[in-house]
């Protein structure tokens, strides 16, 4: 049972300088309370995990590791404790903005502006704070909250003696790993181990290697710098247009991020990290370099010394080794660290975060040697030893919108009003995803911030971006009947049939919406929880909607654009909406009239047909886009448009 409190007063005013110009000015003040469960059921990590975070990034850029146990206590204004997350108390929006009505009537003011009262100038900027709390209150409440009711599953990619799938017989094939308590060392006693018991704070259990959701206690308000300036004049005919610069940046917006994500650890002999070093490898394997051709690589050589000698998993002179380096099954000799580290990345290309799983945790073929460390090197020091993904939502998130608009509209005259409007803009983030959206629950284009290390790298065009839009609306009042241009003569009961109809209408258009592409599943170069998209390597493909083999496609080729594709190397988040698909268009009509029935009765009859052209636009964002699935890439599965729907109604009034 959650509750917060929100305050917001303001204060303004309007000064009119001369009777043709007025500036207003005002004072916005923000409080949110952050969220807090009524009945004390809640909890938070013990320590910051903003400054966990941190404390790890400044670690591995020195060389070190840093991974100090979390635990859980109670927290929040009903146990006494400290919030969520502290109260902000500095969301003051200032406010200003100006009218213009150029009075002049003699010489150029009236040409260009057309003479008092025909033209208004108006600007303004203000700084505008966001409402939130709800949607990361409750993600953390239902994923994240350890020791309410906590369920602990099987470590990711682990499997050991005690929580191996039992068979129960000799006809049934086990569907779950099982899960091992202190009550039942040996299970099947029980498929997941119950909650932890006793008082708070409790612990996660350590080497889990768990996947779940964490806290940033130290967000902010986010809140966004809003400017715009428009120009409108009044034409001859009742005709006005009117253009307009519309800008929004906003900052500190909520964003997913990676707290536990593998530290990109510095070789301070080097000066060479971890992501740069992977790299070298997995371009080494995709271009089929011998083993024995490879050189040393100082960052292996520096900090992975025991596995000088080693082929991957097996020992020095093993011939059971993986062999999955180029060259490996003819290589004579004792390998460097680097050529050993090579042989077992090269079985991962592509998927190294599992390769280092396997160094990490397994110390196959060694262990990593830090500074400090004993010979030999010890375990979890790139991967934390409680999570091996700890995402949070993070005020780390920034966007940036601009706009140019342009209006012609009509007043209803002669029977006829209309709006046209054209839109050019581009929109850019970080991400797109909403705050009620986490990668446990999908939905979304999945922009969560992939590298935690380097979180701008998936900044690109929104996911909503659209260049160029154009729509309009009209209402026309058909020429025929009583006091029309056609049939004016006819008696009152043809009119009653001919006359009055009215025709209006909606319409949209826009050029393409953005899309990436995905690399399939298996391939988790950067993040152990998320895979990186697919990165553009060569000519942009040609996108659009084209029949190939009988099914309708994105690309004009699909065979050369799977090939125009790359996976993403260690290090790399991919691209985001890098390729456009088509954009919307849409005709609404809507034929009507009334019959007045005496003074206070009416009866009103409407048609309505949505999409009337029956036009089709299909959602490349949803197709086929992995480049795992080459037989089928780029195909469609879903219209981002509803096929024709007609709709009649009648209306009696009284």
């Amino acid at each position: 049972h959650y509750r917060a409190n929100e305050l917001e007063f303001y204060g303004q005013d309007a000064w009119r300088v001369t009777p043709n110009f007025t500036l207003t000015f005002g004072l916005r003040y923000t409080l949110l309370q952050p969220p807090y469960e009524t009945t004390g059921t809640q909890v938070a990590p013990s320590v910051s995990l903003n400054s966990w975070f941190n404390s790890r990034r400044q670690a591995m850029l020195a060389g070190q590791t840093y991974a100090p146990e979390i635990q859980f206590g109670l927290s929040g204004q009903a146990n006494g404790k400290q919030p969520y997350w502290n109260w902000d108390y500095h969301d003051l929006a200032p406010r200003i903005a100006f009218a213009w009505s150029p009075g002049s009537d003699s010489g150029m003011f009236r040409k260009l502006f057309g003479g008092p009262g025909k033209t208004s100038i108006r600007g303004g900027y203000g700084i505008y704070y966001d409402h939130f709390g709800q949607g990361i209150t409750n993600t953390f409440d239902r994923n994240g909250s350890f020791g309410l009711t906590t369920s602990i599953s099987n470590s990711a990619a682990v499997q050991g003696v005690d929580t191996s799938a039992r068979f129960s017989d000799l006809f049934t094939i086990p569907t779950q790993s099982a899960q091992t308590t202190s009550d039942c060392p040996v299970a099947p006693c029980s498929i997941a181990a119950p909650p932890p018991s006793g008082s708070f704070p409790v612990t996660p259990p350590t080497s889990a290697f768990a996947i779940t959701w964490g806290l940033d206690d130290k967000l902010k308000t986010p809140y966004s710098h809003v400017v715009d300036f428009s120009v409108t004049r009044e034409l001859p005919g009742g005709f006005v247009v009117e253009a307009t610069y519309v800008g929004r940046l906003a900052r500190r917006l909520l964003q997913e991020e990676d707290l536990a994500m593998p530290l990109d650890i510095v070789d301070p002999a080097s000066k060479t990290d971890y992501f740069s070093a992977a790299t070298l490898l997995t371009k080494a394997a995709n271009a089929g370099t011998d083993i024995s051709q490879l050189q040393p690589i100082p960052y292996w050589e520096n900090l992975f010394k025991s596995a000088a000698g080693n082929f991957g998993f097996g020992p020095q002179g093993n011939p059971n080794n993986l062999g999955c380096a180029p060259g490996n099954s003819s290589f004579a000799g004792t390998t460097t660290a680097t050529q050993a580290m090579y042989d077992m990345y090269s079985c991962f290309a592509g998927n190294e975060t599992t390769a280092l799983f396997v160094t990490d945790l397994l110390c196959l073929p060694a262990c990593s040697q830090l500074a400090g460390q004993p010979d030999g090197g010890q375990p979890f020091n790139y991967f934390d030893n409680q999570y091996s993904s700890l995402y949070a939502w993070r005020s780390v998130g920034s966007s940036s919108y601009h706009a140019a608009q342009l209006s012609l509209r009509h007043a209803m005259s002669k029977g006829l009003q209309f709006d046209v409007n054209y839109t050019f803009s581009k929109s850019i983030d970080v991400g797109s995803n909403a705050e009620r959206i986490n990668q446990f629950e999908g939905g979304g284009f999945a922009s969560q911030i992939i590298n935690s290390w380097s979180p701008k790298q998936l900044r690109a065009p929104s996911d909503f971006d659209t260049r160029h839009q154009i729509n309009a609306n009209w209402i026309y009042e058909l020429p025929f009947g009583r006091g029309r241009s056609y049939a004016s003569g006819i008696n009152r009961w043809a009119n009653a049939i001919v006359g009055g109809w009215q025709l209006s209408g909606l319409t949209r258009w826009s050029s393409g919406l953005p899309f990436g592409v995905g690399p399939g599943l298996g391939f988790w170069a950067t993040n152990w929880e998320l895979t990186s998209s697919a990165i553009l390597n060569g000519t942009r493909p040609k996108t659009g909607n084209f029949t190939v083999n009988g099914q309708r496609n994105v690309f004009k080729d699909p065979a050369t654009a799977i090939q125009a594709f790359r996976l993403a190397f260690p290090g790399e988040s991919g691209q985001r909406n890098e390729v456009r698909g088509p954009g919307i268009f849409g005709l609404d009509l809507a034929l009507g009239k009334s019959w007045k029935i005496g003074e206070r009765q009416a009866v009103k009859f409407s048609w309505e047909v949505f999409n009337a052209t029956n036009s089709v636009r299909f959602d490349a964002a949803s197709g086929n886009l992995s480049l795992a699935n080459s037989t089928s890439f780029g195909n469609y599965i879903q219209t981002l448009s509803q096929k024709r729907v007609m709709q009649f109604s009648l209306r009696y009034s009284f």
